[in-house]
């Protein structure tokens, strides 16, 4: 199972990752990211894209393992 987080307290609220990945990334209502999507097939379909935002995200408030 792979697994996803946003640091709440390190997010910048760049925008980055939602505006790449909306299935998988949202706003929280003040900008923060959240995880969203938890579905594994959804996950697994678009690894390489979290990759990339996780690396890109200013803040490194996205980890996945």
């Amino acid at each position: 199972m792979i697994y996803i987080k946003v640091d709440e307290d390190l997010c910048t609220a760049c925008e980055l990752c939602y505006d790449v990945l909306p299935e998988i990334f949202s706003d929280r209502g003040d900008g923060i990211a959240i995880v969203k999507n938890y579905r594994q097939e959804i996950i697994q379909e678009n690894l390489d894209k979290i990759e990339e935002v996780a690396e890109e995200c200013p803040a490194d408030a996205i980890t996945i393992g």
